[in-house]
C-alpha cells in the first residue's frame, strides 16, 4: 500500500484520536462538543477517501463518494458554529446560523439520494477516483467555501479586540488552521478546473486530505491545550526549519528533475527529514536552537531574563516600601506590561487592598480590594497556583470553581493572578497585566514567575516581621537579646550548610564533573554569588550578635601597624578593579607602641576601605596614621560621593543604609560601621566621620597607646 493510500487512513485515525480526547477532557463544554461533531464529520470524510482509493470499480467508487460527502457536507456549519461559540457570539448570528445548517441538511438529502444534479458519477484521475459533478455541486463549493470564509471573516474582525493574548493566541491557532484548509481546497480546485484544460495539472497533489489534518490538528489543539505554546514563536521556528529541510530536499532531488516522478526513491524525502529531527534533537541541535532564540526572540528572552533578575534583586532588600516598589515597577518596565497591581492583606478590611499600583496602558486592574471570603481568594489559598485568567473559561475544574463567581473574576482586569503565599498563609496578591508586545506567557515564564512569587511572599514577610519589629522599642530590646543569643550559638550550623552549597556551587562552575550549559551556569553562578553574598551578611550578624550577646573574646597582642595597613590594603585592591581609583597610605615610619587585637584592627580598616571604594568611582582613597600624646589616631579619606550631614548622626546605628542610589545598590545589612564602632570602643577608643555631599569622607577612629 503507497503513503497515498495510507494517509486518508492517518487523518482518520487521527481525527477519531481527537474527537475522543476532546470530549473525554471536557464533555461539559458547548465549544468540546461541536469540535468533536466537526472531527466525526472529517473522520468520515477521510475514512471515506481511504476505501474510495482502495475501490476496484466505479459503482463501488460511487458509494464511497457518497459517503465522502455525508462528511464533507456538515462541516461548514459546524465550523461556522463552532467559531461563533469562540467567540461567544452565536445570539446575535443566529439567522447566518440557521441558514447554514438548513443549506448542510439539504445537501445532504440531495447527496444521499443520488442525485445526478448533484454528482453524475466518478471519472478516473492521476490519482484515482474522482467525483463527475452535477450544474448543483457548483452551489456546494459556493456554500462550503463561504462558510468558512465567514467564519473566518468574524475572527479577523474580533482577533483586535480581544483583550486576552492567551484568547488571542488560540484564536491565532483556528486562523492558521482555516487558512491552511482554504489553501489545500484552492489548490485542490484548481487542478480540478485546469485538468480540463490542461492535462498535466492533474499531477499536482491533492492537497485537502493533508491540509484538513493540519486544520482539525491546529482546533483541537486550541480548545485541548490550556496553556498554548506561543503560535507566533512556532511558526517561525516550523518556517526556519521547513526552509532547511527544504533546502536538503531540494539538493537530493534536483539530480531527479527529468525523471518519472513515480520513480523517485521515496528515500530522497525521507532522508532529509531524519537528518534535520536527529540534529534538532543532538546538543549541536540545542545549540542551534538557542542561538535561533537569540537572533529571533530576544523580546521573550527579555521577559525571562527580567524575571530572572527580579529574583535576585528580591533577596538583598529588607524596606517594605522599596521592596514594593521594586517588584512592581520591575515587572511594568522590564518586561513590559500594560499595568501590575500588588494587593497585601488589610485585617481592618478584612480584604487584600491595593498597596502599589503602575500601569503603561489602560485603566489598570479595575478592582480596589478584593474580600477574603471571595472565590479568587479562596481558590489562590487552596491552591497556592497562579491563576492564568483565560483557563477559567477552558479547565473544567477551574471552570466548575468559578461557575457561580465568572462575574466576579470578569472584573479583574490581568491576565494572571499570582498568590504571594508563604507557609499555608496567603500574604498579598499580584495582578499581572497583558504584556505591551502581545505576547503570552509561556510555560517557562510561567514557571519562573512562580518562583518569584514565593520568594517575594519570603521577602514581603521579611520586610513586614522587620518593621513590626522596629515598632516596638520594648519588644525590639528583648527580641534583640533572644535573637544575639541565639545566634551567638547558632554560628556554626548557620554557616556548615552555606559553606557546603558555596564549595558544590564552585564545583560545579570549575566543571570538575563535566560540562555545563550557558543557563545552568548562570543559575550555579547565582546559587554561588548568593550564598556568598549570604555567608557575608551572616558573619557580620553573627559578629554584632556576639557583641551584644557578650561573648565576643579579645586577643590582646602588640601590633606592626605598617603590616596591617599593608594586608588591608592589599586586600582591598581587588575591589577596585575596573575603577580609576589609587589606594594608598600616609604612615610615618616610626610609631609608638600599640597593643590591641590583630583582627578586629584589621576588620575596622577592611570595613572602612571597602565602603570607600565602594562609594569612590575614581580618585584616590588615603589610610592615614598620625600619632597623638595618648592615642594612635587612624583614618580612611576617599574622594567619593560624600555624605549628607542629616546622615552623619545615624551613620553608625545597626540596619542603616543611606538613602541614595549608590548606597541603594551596593546591598549589604547596613552592619559594617556598627561592628566597626563597636570593636574601637571594645578597645577604648573611639571613632566619628567627617564628610560633605559629593566631596568625599574621611573615617576617624583611635587607639588607646596604653
Amino acid at each position: 500500500m503507497s503513503l497515498h493510500n495510507l494517509l486518508p487512513l492517518l487523518a482518520f485515525l487521527l481525527n477519531v484520536s481527537l474527537a475522543g480526547i476532546t470530549v473525554i477532557r471536557n464533555p461539559a463544554s458547548r465549544l468540546n462538543r461541536l469540535f468533536t461533531y466537526f472531527v466525526s464529520g472529517m473522520a468520515v470524510w477521510n475514512f471515506g477517501v481511504f476505501m474510495l482509493r482502495r475501490s476496484p470499480d466505479a459503482p463501488t467508487a460511487v458509494f464511497w463518494e457518497i459517503v465522502i460527502h455525508a462528511g464533507v457536507v456538515v462541516l461548514p456549519a459546524f465550523y461556522y458554529h463552532f467559531v461563533l461559540i469562540f467567540l461567544e457570539s452565536t445570539t446575535q448570528h443566529r439567522p447566518s446560523l440557521t441558514i447554514a445548517y438548513l443549506l448542510a441538511i439539504a445537501f445532504s438529502v440531495i447527496n444521499l439520494g443520488a442525485s445526478p444534479l448533484f454528482m453524475r458519477g466518478v471519472t478516473w484521475t492521476y490519482w484515482g477516483w474522482a467525483p463527475a459533478t452535477g450544474p448543483l455541486y457548483t452551489l456546494f463549493f459556493l456554500y462550503f467555501n463561504f462558510f468558512l470564509i465567514y467564519g473566518l471573516s468574524h475572527l479577523v474582525r474580533a482577533y483586535k479586540d480581544v483583550d486576552s493574548s492567551f484568547r488571542r493566541n488560540r484564536a491565532t491557532l483556528i486562523l492558521l488552521g482555516t487558512m491552511v484548509s482554504l489553501a489545500g481546497g484552492v489548490i485542490d480546485f484548481a487542478r480540478f478546473i485546469l485538468a480540463r484544460f490542461i492535462p498535466a495539472a492533474d499531477l499536482v497533489y491533492p492537497m485537502g486530505i493533508p491540509a484538513n489534518m493540519v486544520f482539525a490538528l491546529m482546533l483541537g489543539t486550541s480548545i485541548v491545550r490550556y496553556r498554548l505554546f506561543d503560535v507566533n514563536v512556532a511558526v517561525k521556528k516550523s518556517a526556519i526549519y521547513l526552509l532547511v529541510w527544504g533546502v536538503l530536499t531540494s539538493v537530493l532531488v534536483a539530480g531527479e528533475q527529468y525523471a518519472d516522478w513515480e520513480q523517485i526513491n521515496p528515500l530522497f524525502l525521507i532522508l532529509p527529514l531524519g537528518f534535520l529531527i536527529t540534529l534538532l534533537m543532538s546538543p549541536l541541535g540545542h545549540r542551534l536552537e538557542e542561538q535561533i532564540e537569540r537572533l529571533m526572540f530576544s523580546r521573550r528572552r527579555g521577559c525571562y531574563e527580567t524575571l530572572l533578575d527580579l529574583s535576585k534583586r528580591m533577596s538583598s532588600i529588607l524596606d517594605f516600601g522599596r521592596l514594593m516598589e521594586t517588584l512592581v515597577h520591575g515587572l511594568v518596565r522590564g518586561v513590559p506590561l500594560t499595568h501590575c497591581v500588588l494587593m497585601i492583606y488589610d485585617a481592618a478590611q478584612s480584604a487584600f487592598v491595593v498597596y502599589r499600583e503602575e500601569t503603561n496602558l489602560g485603566e489598570g486592574a479595575g478592582v480596589t480590594s478584593i474580600a477574603v471570603d471571595s472565590p479568587v481568594v479562596q481558590w489562590l489559598n487552596q491552591t497556592g497556583r497562579l491563576l492564568v485568567k483565560e483557563e477559567a473559561r477552558l479547565n473544567p475544574a477551574i471552570a466548575e470553581y468559578f461557575e457561580t463567581a465568572e462575574a466576579e473574576l470578569e472584573e479583574i482586569k490581568a491576565a494572571l493572578i499570582v498568590p504571594l503565599k508563604i507557609e499555608n498563609k496567603l500574604t498579598g496578591i499580584l495582578l499581572v497585566g497583558e504584556k505591551l508586545s502581545g505576547d503570552i506567557f509561556d510555560e517557562p515564564e510561567l514557571e519562573v514567575l512562580a518562583v518569584l512569587s514565593n520568594q517575594v511572599a519570603i521577602s514581603l514577610e521579611n520586610a513586614r516581621l522587620y518593621e513590626e519589629l522596629a515598632s516596638s522599642n520594648a519588644q525590639l530590646m528583648q527580641a534583640s537579646r533572644l535573637k544575639s543569643q541565639f545566634l551567638a550559638s547558632m554560628s556554626h550550623e548557620l554557616r556548615t550548610p552555606l559553606n557546603s552549597i558555596i564549595g558544590f556551587s564552585k564545583v560545579l562552575l570549575n566543571r570538575l564533573d563535566g560540562d555545563l550549559t550557558e543557563r545552568q551556569e548562570t543559575y550555579i553562578r547565582s546559587v554561588h554569588n548568593s550564598g556568598t553574598h549570604l555567608l557575608q551578611l551572616i558573619n557580620g550578624i553573627l559578629d554584632f550578635s556576639r557583641i551584644e550577646a557578650g561573648k565576643l573574646e579579645m586577643v590582646s597582642e602588640e601590633l606592626d601597624l605598617h603590616d596591617v595597613i599593608d594586608e588591608c590594603i592589599e586586600s582591598s585592591v581587588p575591589l577596585a578593579r575596573g575603577k580609576q581609583l589609587k589606594v594608598e597610605k600616609s604612615v610615618p615610619l616610626e610609631l609608638p607602641r600599640v597593643v590591641a587585637d590583630r583582627t578586629k584592627v584589621k576588620q575596622i580598616l577592611l570595613n572602612l576601605l571597602s565602603n570607600a571604594i565602594k562609594f569612590t568611582a575614581q580618585g584616590r582613597i588615603v589610610v592615614g596614621v598620625v600619632a597623638e600624646p595618648e592615642v594612635l589616631h587612624l583614618s580612611v579619606a576617599d574622594s567619593g560621593i560624600g555624605i549628607r550631614e542629616e546622615d552623619l548622626a545615624r551613620l553608625f546605628e545597626p540596619f542603616q543604609q543611606l538613602d541614595n542610589p549608590v548606597a541603594r545598590g551596593a546591598g549589604g545589612t547596613g552592619l559594617g560601621l556598627a561592628i566597626s564602632k563597636k570593636f574601637v570602643e571594645l578597645h577604648g577608643g573611639r571613632v566619628w566621620a567627617e564628610s560633605r555631599e559629593n566631596q568625599g569622607s574621611t573615617f576617624h577612629f583611635t587607639l588607646p597607646l596604653n
